[in-house]
């Protein structure tokens, strides 16, 4: 029996769970919705996920929604090739990371990147709120292979997609803050990281679908 994956391409959660679901190897059966033709509101959906968000995971009786909590459950429901470490205190380290990042670093993402594709002004304060934050993961990069460690891990998986979501929005902005535009260009330890979570086996195949074209 596989996990079933409910996503939407282009959707940054969904992407997150695809990513832990290649690095940790485990199969899943895709169940790709169409967010234009509204079938995340169905009824049969939404009695999996009221909310109508992506992602869900179904795996047998049970069903798992928020990306962080998805990844928390497949890292005890198939514990090779760990996401939240292997050490307590590697876990802990991890989990700080995730809190960060949800607390501090998402609102900044999701107000640039659906800034830029809504067509919106970007506020200068986020602006430099994301640039500042940038700032401090081109630090702890020159020093570290991955946010992880050796490996890619949760902040990793949270984190690159996320990247790709402001990279997205700027290909289709016309006029993109310079800090923005440039937001992985100035800072060569995120490029390069970048590029190894890119290298990794997989990965590029859970690149979003309609971006491709």
């Amino acid at each position: 029996m596989r996990p079933e994956l409910y996503w939407i391409s282009g959707s940054a959660p969904s992407w997150r769970v695809m990513l832990a679901f290649t690095l940790k190897g485990v199969p899943f059966t895709s169940k790709r919705l169409d967010h234009g033709a509204g079938e995340n509101k169905t009824a049969s959906y939404l009695s999996l996920n009221p909310k109508g968000q992506v992602p869900t995971v179904v795996f047998g009786g049970t069903v798992i929604r928020e990306s962080i909590a998805i990844l928390a459950w497949m890292d005890r429901a198939f514990p090779e090739c760990p996401i939240f470490g292997d050490t307590a205190d590697h876990s802990a380290a991890i989990w700080q990371d995730i809190m960060i990042m949800e607390g501090d670093l998402r609102a900044p993402v999701a107000a640039t990147a659906q800034g830029l594709l809504r067509g919106r002004v970007i506020e200068p304060a986020t602006v430099e709120q994301l640039s500042r934050l940038m700032d401090g993961y081109e630090e702890r990069l020159t020093e570290l292979t991955f946010l992880g460690g050796e490996t890619a891990m949760a902040a990793d998986i949270w984190l690159y997609p996320a990247l790709h979501w402001i990279a997205r929005g700027v290909t289709l902005s016309d006029r993109p803050p310079p800090k923005i535009a440039s937001l992985v260009q100035d800072r060569p330890a995120i490029e390069g990281w970048m590029i190894r979570m890119r290298e990794l086996p997989g990965v590029d195949q859970t690149y979003p679908p309609h971006w491709r074209d």
